[in-house]
């Protein structure tokens, strides 16, 4: 055989073997609208959620990085149309503490990433050793600009870039404080609606590594729900909860005589968090204080009842709106006197120690700080926005704010947990779109509580 002929059957077998590679994988781009985003990570079991651009056979196949003999793989989903072309994955073979690597295959093609897909599940600590220092990133009020749907005149969202500014501080978990997209007019009267706001926001470039990287629980504000400011009666509220539910793969949720809620809870690495619905059961401030409400006695003596169950020494409470200022502004708590009354005071009855809220929605940002009766002192971390407008709040007064925490720009805020398991810190660093640091503020277990509970 001539050398020439050689080497076109060489470069033959090259080319097909090539040819062969490339039709068992494909480009994100090409089968993705979004995702990945790690939902709920536990020591066994984590939910992995992708969105497709049309109907297509789904699984995951994943292995541990340190030892990769074996794979494991999920089980089959096929997307389809009227749930938005969604699928959480769960990933039920992984064990506590080890990191996995993972592919994703759509029609049995493996989907080609430009980033790791790796995953890192909690450790199994408790009665063996301190549990893992961990940074949690929190922000609240994603909008995304779309000309269509939007407002005349300058854009309303901007400074993208502050969810890679996020990344790049490499927390463990992602925190969603509410308003995490903004419902439009054209949006909120249809399920349609619905599925493409949520379908519009999630394709944003920037978000692609920050959900991707870390596990995400996210909370509701007005504006995931319906139209701004709207409360427990709207019309579209069965669809809000249902669209939810599909684009954000939290752990279950609780459901209460007048409803199913977003309540639910997580502990990761030591510390607990716990989320509120500060939409499903409100009302409007009606003069008859006895009917208006933001959550309900049943949501309100769940929280409680939680708490008072935790070990954990600080208590992460995520609610869309401020809880702590006193400030009767907007939708504040201490527009709703009674129902505020009665949710500290039963802080106050139980002796919970160590309570922080998480909340957003105002446009700014803030420290807030109160110590009750028992001498335990109670922080709200305010953190907004994080890419749409800024508020000024110069007619308001909150008489909590600590000095120098007001923040009026683009912000998020990283939460650094430390500490051995009875000597727990917490550092809260606000950063601005770029990663700039604002403002910090440190705590200790110590410091939340007295040295001894009544």
């Amino acid at each position: 055989m001539s050398i020439s002929v050689r080497f076109i059957l060489s470069l033959f077998c090259c080319l097909t073997i090539i040819s062969g590679f490339s039709q068992k994988t494909v480009q994100k781009k090409d089968v993705l609208h979004a995702g990945p985003l790690i939902g709920y990570l536990e020591k066994k079991e984590a939910l992995i959620w992708l969105q497709t651009k049309n109907e297509v056979e789904l699984f995951i196949e994943y292995f541990n990085i340190v030892n990769q003999g074996k794979k494991f793989r999920t089980k089959k989903h096929i997307t389809k149309k009227e749930t938005g072309y969604t699928a959480s994955i769960l990933l039920d073979e992984v064990q506590p503490g080890t990191t996995y690597h993972y592919d994703v295959y759509v029609n049995r093609k493996k989907v080609l990433f430009t980033f790791p897909t790796e995953i890192t599940t909690q450790t199994d600590w408790r009665f063996k050793m301190d549990p893992s220092p961990f940074k949690a990133a929190f922000g609240s009020c994603t909008y995304i600009n779309e000309t269509i749907t939007d407002r005349p005149g300058s854009p309303y969202g901007g400074d993208y870039q502050i969810f890679e500014s996020i990344h790049k501080k490499n927390p463990d978990l992602m925190l969603w404080g509410g308003d995490n997209i903004y419902l439009r007019p054209a949006d909120w009267s249809t399920r349609t609606g619905y599925v493409h706001r949520y379908t519009h926001a999630r394709a944003l470039p920037e978000l692609e590594k920050l959900m991707a990287g870390r596990p995400n629980l996210a909370i509701w504000d007005d504006h995931d729900f319906g139209p701004n400011d709207a409360n427990g009666s709207f019309f579209m509220k069965p669809f809000a909860h249902e669209t939810f539910h599909l684009f954000w793969p939290n752990p279950p949720c609780a459901s209460f005589s007048a409803g199913p809620s977003l309540c639910t809870a997580m502990e990761f690495n030591g510390i607990d968090f716990f989320t509120l619905d500060n939409r499903s059961f409100r009302t409007e401030i009606w003069k008859d204080t006895s009917l208006r409400q933001i959550f309900g006695k049943e949501q309100i003596e769940w929280l409680i009842n939680n708490l008072k169950s935790s070990q954990s020494p600080f208590k992460m409470v995520m609610v869309g709106g401020q809880m702590v200022s006193d400030a009767a502004v907007k939708e504040n708590f201490a527009n709703y006197p009674e129902e505020k009354k009665y949710f500290f005071d039963r802080l106050e009855e139980e002796n919970i120690q160590g309570v922080i809220f998480l909340t957003g929605d105002r446009h700014f940002s803030e420290l807030s700080v109160i110590k009750n009766r028992k001498g335990n002192t109670i922080l709200e971390i305010t953190s907004s926005p994080l890419t749409s407008g800024v508020v000024t709040p110069d007619k308001e007064n909150n008489s909590h704010r600590v000095e120098g925490s007001l923040i009026e720009k683009r912000s998020f805020v990283l939460l650094s947990f430390d500490g051995k398991l009875k000597a727990r810190t917490l550092a809260a660093t606000w950063f601005d779109s770029d990663g700039n640091e604002l403002y910090k503020y440190n705590v200790t277990e110590a410091e939340m509580s007295p040295k001894k509970k009544n």
